[in-house]
C-alpha cells in the first residue's frame, strides 16, 4: 500500500533569512511561530504543530531565564541569535529545493503583521503581569 503523499503548499513560503530577522527583531517567540507556519508554506505540514509546540516551549523557557537571569546581567541577545541561526538552517535547504522547483517567496507583509500580533499580545500579557503584581 502506497503511503499518503503529503499536501503540496498552496501558499509561497517566507525565507529563512527573513524569519530570522524577524526573530532577532521582535523576540524568539515571533520568530518560532512563523519558523514553524513555515513548514506548511514549505509543503510539510505535517510537521508544523511539532515544531510549533516546541517553538513555544523553547520561547516559553527562554523568558522564564530571562527574567529569572535578569539581574545577572543576562543577555537575551545572545540566545536570540541562536534561535534566530536554527530557524535559518532548518528551513534553508526545504527553502532553497522549493524555489528551484518554480516556487516564490511568500509576501513578508503577512508575516510582520503575525509579528506585531504576537508581540502586541505578549507586551499586554506583560503589563497584565506587572499590574497583577503589585
Amino acid at each position: 500500500m502506497p503511503e499518503p503523499t503529503e499536501p503540496i503548499a498552496t501558499r509561497n513560503p517566507w525565507s529563512p533569512f527573513a524569519i530570522a530577522i524577524v526573530t532577532l527583531i521582535f523576540s524568539p517567540l515571533v520568530g518560532g511561530i512563523l519558523h514553524g507556519l513555515n513548514y506548511a508554506r514549505l509543503g510539510q505540514g505535517r510537521l508544523r504543530r511539532f515544531v510549533l509546540a516546541r517553538n513555544l516551549l523553547a520561547s516559553l523557557l527562554f523568558i522564564l531565564v530571562s527574567a529569572v537571569l535578569q539581574e545577572a546581567r543576562f543577555q537575551p541577545t545572545g540566545a536570540s541569535l541562536l534561535f534566530a541561526a536554527y530557524f535559518y538552517k532548518s528551513q534553508e535547504g526545504p527553502f532553497q529545493e522549493c524555489l528551484s522547483h518554480g516556487g516564490k517567496k511568500g509576501s513578508l507583509a503577512t508575516a510582520i503583521l503575525i509579528a506585531l500580533l504576537v508581540a502586541l499580545g505578549a507586551l499586554l500579557f506583560s503589563v497584565g503581569l506587572l499590574l497583577l503584581s503589585r
